[in-house]
């Protein structure tokens, strides 16, 4: 049931097309839609009026989107017309229809197909969110993971804080196929995304998702912990509906982890009023139950109208698993205080109850089921083999023996003669294949001794520079130091003497420099995540190149120094190449760690490139960075346009 809260709150309070809005508002952007004189205005006006009542009231969205959708056609909108599809998935769904709802966004994904306008590509991430959503809401969490992913990838690049919310659904559905890490893992990558941003009642809400999920593998101390972080925030922030779901979590804690009863009833009766100041009848029902359970074990009185409170709520709002709460509590409060005639009566009820909800459930399963088999085509399926089978049924019946015995001995030939056929082209594929991995090595290791006498040389003068010339240079600065105090000069002389002083001091500090940008100290003695990061700072204080350097999971990874090196190398090179030829104002470098891989992400603001054009006037920085890639086995993906920067995302296997 805690999972189940948590995905409840994910949805209720994800970022992405909807606001709330004061009711004054809401009159005023309906009013709008009647005023507006144009129809690109009224399309305008309806989309402002939808996206504002999302979350609240969707009931008397169908006309819009029909007219939003009519208009749209009408005068050739493309964005309208996209956006008219992708509230109609929303509303079709959120009523339940959701064949309906899928034909809307497969017109939306028509639409917006090979489309990258900017306000398109954004539709597009809102588009595979919304589908997202439809699918997990029938039960198709691998469908869904799959539009999920493609919504990061879109809202990645636009650097929109919804990508917290993606995360977060992302780990809902792999929390639903039992993969508990990949859960945690992206429930992370949510809280470092809502941190980013600054958003601290989407930070309480990944946590407080988190914490949920915690507690349903029952690791109660850490979902504490993290309960302890969100305190402050939802205090700060006085959202009700962040300080219900923190109180009901709280009271969990102190009830089934800490065994502390008055300090769950504390936490338990806050979400109850909480609730109540939300007038949100489902959380006043959810925070009932717990609250007054407890109050009868320990003998209570106020238990009877929380209770009574709860049955006349279930009735006037058809809650028939508020209903059957209920009875239940009912049965234990009539059995704390000696009725058992009635404790009993209560039971027999709440039974009754918990079977029509079973069957309900079981109902609605099938329904679901229905809908997904509906939706993948697999009663056309059904049909034609159906259909194929009788045809072979009746051809069969007309075969004499003759044709069978004729027929077998050449179907015999044709597989004996197909099946030595093959096995010949196999020999042939697997020698041709046993020949390219032979290449593939030598080349490999032409590129590793290449790559090794490279780094070896670079150690080498770098050692040669620091140690000798840099020593030099330091006694010749410390012999002019010392003849400077034996000399009587004149004053043009003696300023001439300090300008050479200087210049001195600058020839030892761009040796130093070129020394450390030969082979950094750091990245042999503090590891990869040090080295980068002092990299970055350095580029953006010495050039105008402003590097944003961002880690993820590195702290505890342990690399050979051979692909720390050529980590470094591959970045060094990619900024450089922003620095010389991209002319970029910024520019960001993400490393991070998913499960057995490093991913490397370089992007910049640059003036960019037509990547068509890469492979034939491929440069030396660029082959030097395929080499590095290919000797460390990864995968390189280069994104680029001209006028809109470029982004180079590379994955490293860790072995």
């Amino acid at each position: 049931m805690k999972k189940k809260y948590s995905i409840l709150l994910f949805f209720f309070l994800i970022v992405g097309l909807v606001n709330a809005q004061s009711n004054s508002v809401i009159d005023s952007l309906r009013n709008g839609i009647n005023a507006a004189k144009t129809d690109s205005t009224r399309i305008e006006a309806m989309f402002e009026y939808m996206r504002a009542t999302l979350n609240d009231n969707t009931s008397d969205f169908e006309p819009y989107t029909k007219e939003m959708v009519r208009l749209s056609k009408k005068i050739h909108f493309k964005w309208g017309l996209s956006t008219g599809y992708i509230l109609s998935l929303s509303y079709y769904k959120n009523i339940g229809n959701y064949e309906l709802a899928l034909k809307f966004a497969d017109s939306a994904e028509v639409l917006l197909k090979n489309d990258n306008a900017a306000n398109l590509l954004l539709n597009k991430g809102h588009l595979y969110t919304n589908r997202g959503n439809l699918y997990y809401v029938i039960g198709d969490f691998k469908k869904a993971l799959d539009d999920y992913f493609k919504a990061e990838k879109i809202l990645k690049k636009q650097n929109f804080k919804t990508l917290a919310s993606i995360y977060s659904s992302i780990a809902n559905c792999f929390s639903e196929l039992s993969n508990t890490q990949k859960a945690f893992e992206f429930d992370d990558m949510a809280i470092a995304t809502a941190r980013r941003f600054e958003d601290k009642r989407l930070l309480a809400t990944t946590l407080m998702n988190k914490s949920s999920r915690l507690m349903d593998v029952h690791n109660y101390k850490s979902a504490d912990s993290i309960l302890n972080i969100v305190r402050p925030i939802v205090e700060k922030l006085q959202n009700t509906k962040s300080l219900f779901a923190y109180s009901f979590n709280k009271g969990d804690i102190e009830a089934y982890y800490k065994k502390d009863t008055l300090s769950a009833l504390k936490y338990y009766h806050q979400s109850y009023n909480y609730a109540k100041q939300n007038s949100d009848v489902w959380q006043v029902a959810r925070a009932i139950v717990p609250l007054a359970q407890f109050k009868i074990d320990i003998n209570q009185k106020d238990a009877l109208p929380l209770i009574k409170e709860l049955s006349e709520m279930a009735d006037s709002n058809g809650m028939n698993k508020g209903k059957a709460d209920a009875t239940q509590l009912y049965s234990a409060w009539y059995a704390q205080n000696g009725d058992f005639k009635k404790a009993y009566e209560q039971l027999q009820l709440f039974q009754k109850l918990s079977d029509s909800l079973n069957s309900e459930e079981s109902r609605e399963k099938i329904s679901m089921m229905e809908v997904r088999f509906r939706i993948e085509n697999k009663e056309q399926e059904i049909k034609q083999l159906k259909a194929q089978d009788q045809i072979n049924q009746f051809s069969i019946r007309q075969k004499n023996t003759l044709n069978y015995i004729l027929m077998g001995g050449a179907l015999v030939l044709v597989i004996i003669s197909a099946l030595g056929y093959r096995n010949y082209q196999h020999k042939q594929k697997l020698q041709q294949v046993r020949i390219s991995e032979l290449e593939t090595e030598k080349q490999l290791t032409a590129t590793e001794a290449v790559l090794k006498g490279e780094e070896q040389e670079r150690t080498r003068m770098a050692k040669d520079l620091h140690d000798g010339l840099g020593g030099m240079l330091a006694g010749i600065k410390h012999s002019f130091g010392n003849m400077k105090q034996n000399l009587i000069m004149t004053p043009d002389n003696h300023q001439a003497f300090e300008r050479s002083m200087d210049m001195l001091d600058s020839s030892i500090k761009e040796m130093r420099r070129v020394a450390h940008n030969m082979m950094p100290e750091n990245l042999l003695k503090f590891g990869l995540d040090i080295a980068l990061r002092d990299f970055c700072i350095d580029i953006s204080t010495s050039t105008p190149l402003r590097v944003n350097y961002q880690s993820i999971g590195l702290t505890d990874v342990q690399l050979d120094q051979t692909k720390s090196i050529g980590i470094y190398r591959i970045v060094q090179e990619l900024i450089h190449n922003s620095l010389k030829h991209a002319s970029a104002q910024t520019a960001l470098v993400q490393i991070s760690k998913t499960d057995e891989q490093i991913v490397v992400e370089v992007e910049d603001d640059g003036v960019g490139f037509n990547i068509n054009e890469l492979d034939r006037t491929k440069g030396v920085g660029w082959s030097n960075i395929q080499s590095r890639v290919d000797f460390l086995r990864g995968k390189l993906d280069v994104q680029s346009e001209p006028g809109k920067g470029t982004s180079v995302h590379i994955e490293f296997t860790i072995e």
